[in-house]
């Protein structure tokens, strides 16, 4: 392993991203507004609607099915999406065709939409890079294979001066931060535009915000109780147990009220917080120990900890005037602080608690394990799916294919391309967490095991599979570096090799079983809630990746609980069995 630390400002990096940060508990970010497909109107004639795409990432041929919600663009004239957006946040679904090259202009700024799946070096030609002379890179090639829907999101800020590319992602990787645009084109200022090149390039759920620098609420009336303790207070239940210190008014949100007083303490604030127009609001708390916020008498942030630099925010829906609100404060043994934030959807995050009550958390340099020429192979936890699995095994590639293997299910959880593994939370101090985080963006795929016994084609896959049906026997390394598991699986011992294709393009997945043959043993090669044959031998699974096999293979796509699952009967002849399917993203 070849583990290297990437030096920067980690916690204030975070502090920085505070209006990027998803919101708990919401799976809607109102501040956008969708730009429904079908209700634009006057589309040049090199763009069509459409209700679904299909390509082969193969071959340049494009399929479409009539209807709308997609658009669809070839070479000719420009599609405009907006008008008047000095200073806005653009996000969208993006599919091209193989070679597929566009130009997503704003004003005279382009910034270049193109196939670049599996380069190996970053050019002019990456998916991200900003055209000029020479042209500006993307810190990575975050771009997936034709043919699926790659999310793309871009905040550019207009004002009096050059245009700033504030920041710009692509499947939630980052590509370009505060980078100031050249001129590249004759675009009218506050215009975003796609123009395709060459290929075919489709677009959906299209969404902007058009951001507003303007007051968004104030706080008024502010009172606080400061309580002694002795350990840290986890909770507002505790206070009744804790010594009140004292009680006053104070001009300003702010931690400072704690200084020179107990180590051990906790804080409660009470006021109004007062906005001028009715709307529903985000209200976030960023704070080093306990914190939680309640507006109107009802929990708007419930009470959690967290460390300085994280944020945790939630949607509430305030009417025009004041709304009295109480914030919590319990002091952990970390660096304390805590700061108040509010935002509508034409705004981004506004403080609203005194500077000096957050301070910057301590900057952390990232610790990453990249691969040399021999893969990086690390045992550790992961999150998957919101739950932590504790007996993972992730593997780095040399040509940056990797991959997650949850060791008690055999199952494979994810794949990514790109650069490897984020350690920092395992061995930055005493690595608690001790989780492995991609630096790539993760196809994500399935917690279950690949095998399992089924009395008929229609029963259900099994969740989880126990000691006496599954049991890991080991690895070991082939010629390459590569780790082969192994496990004994029911009557049966089962080998799962999963390495890169001579392209680098694909993880192959080849499954090597010994044992009788049952006649109810089946495999599972993917899960979805849509999965479409492109070809002979090839499936696209929610437009997130795709899974080859050979063509002659008696592979069958079923329902099963609102789901689709592409599943393969398996016999044993002579008591042995080879499985053999490609993962490309």
């Amino acid at each position: 392993m070849n583990p290297f630390l990437r030096r920067f400002g980690y916690g204030t990096a975070l502090l920085l991203m505070a209006a990027a940060v998803p919101v708990r508990a919401q799976s809607v970010d109102e501040s956008l507004t969708l730009l429904p497909a079908d209700k634009l109107s006057g589309l040049p004639s090199s763009w069509k609607q459409a209700a679904s795409v299909q390509v082969n990432p193969f071959r340049p041929e494009v399929k479409t099915k009539a209807g709308n919600g997609v658009l669809v663009g070839s070479p000719g004239q420009p599609l405009t999406l907006l008008t008047n957006a000095a200073d806005v946040r653009v996000v969208m679904d993006v599919l091209l065709s193989p070679g597929a090259d566009a130009t997503l202009s704003f004003g005279p700024a382009g910034i270049r939409l193109t196939d670049s799946w599996g380069q190996p070096t970053l050019n002019g030609s990456t998916f991200g890079s900003v055209e000029a002379s020479p042209a500006l890179l993307p810190l990575q090639n975050a771009a997936e294979a034709p043919g699926l829907w790659q999310r793309l999101e871009v905040s550019v800020q207009s004002g009096k001066g050059p245009a700033t590319l504030t920041r710009m992602t692509l499947n939630n990787s980052l590509l370009h931060e505060n980078l100031v645009l050249p001129r590249s084109g004759t675009g009218a200022p506050g215009t975003v535009a796609l123009n395709v090149k060459n290929g075919t390039v489709a677009v959906r759920n299209i969404a902007y915000q058009l951001i507003k620098d303007r007051p968004v609420a104030r706080l008024a009336n502010l009172r606080y109780k400061f309580y002694e303790a002795k350990t840290e207070t986890t909770s507002p239940a505790a206070l009744s147990n804790l010594k009140l210190v004292k009680e006053d008014t104070t001009s300003a949100l702010t931690y400072e009220v704690a200084y020179g007083q107990p180590r051990w303490h906790a804080i409660v604030y009470t006021g109004d917080l007062i906005v001028d127009e009715a709307g529903t609001y985000t209200v976030a708390l960023q704070n080093g120990g306990y914190a939680g916020l309640q507006i109107d008498g009802r929990d708007a942030i419930p009470n959690t900890y967290q460390g300085l630099g994280s944020m945790n925010a939630a949607k509430v829906n305030l009417t025009a005037g004041r709304h009295p609100f109480t914030l919590f404060y319990g002091r952990s043994w970390p660096r304390p602080g805590f700061g108040m934030f509010i935002s509508a959807p034409d705004t981004k995050f506004q403080a609203l608690h005194a500077r000096a009550s957050l301070p910057e958390p301590d900057p952390v340099g990232q610790i990453a394990v990249e691969p040399g020429t021999k893969p990086s192979v690390i045992r550790s936890f992961v999150n998957f799916n919101g739950k932590k699995k504790t007996h993972c095994l992730s593997v780095g590639g040399p040509g940056g294919l990797n991959y997650t293997v949850d060791l008690n299910q055999g199952a494979l959880l994810q794949v990514w391309r790109g650069p490897f593994a984020d350690v920092t939370e395992m061995w930055y101090e005493r690595g608690e967490p001790q989780l492995l985080k991609p630096l790539g963006a993760p196809a994500v795929l399935s917690a279950q095991n690949p095998l399992a016994l089924l009395a008929n084609p229609t029963q259900f896959w099994p969740d989880s599979l126990s000691d006496r049906e599954l049991t890991y026997k080991g690895l070991r390394m082939n010629a390459q570096g590569f780790p082969i598991t192994q496990y004994r699986f029911q009557q049966m011992d089962v080998t799962d090799a999963i390495l890169p294709d001579a392209d680098g393009k694909a993880l192959t997945r080849t499954l090597t079983l010994t044992g009788p043959d049952t006649g109810s043993l089946y495999c599972r090669l993917g899960s979805g809630q849509s999965i479409e044959e492109v070809a002979k031998g090839l499936y696209v699974v929610d437009g997130r990746y795709y899974v080859r096999l050979d063509p002659k293979t008696k592979a069958t796509v079923r329902p099963s609980g609102g789901r689709q699952e592409l599943i393969l009967p398996v016999g044993l002849k002579n008591g042995a069995a080879t499985i053999q399917y490609a993962l490309l993203w």
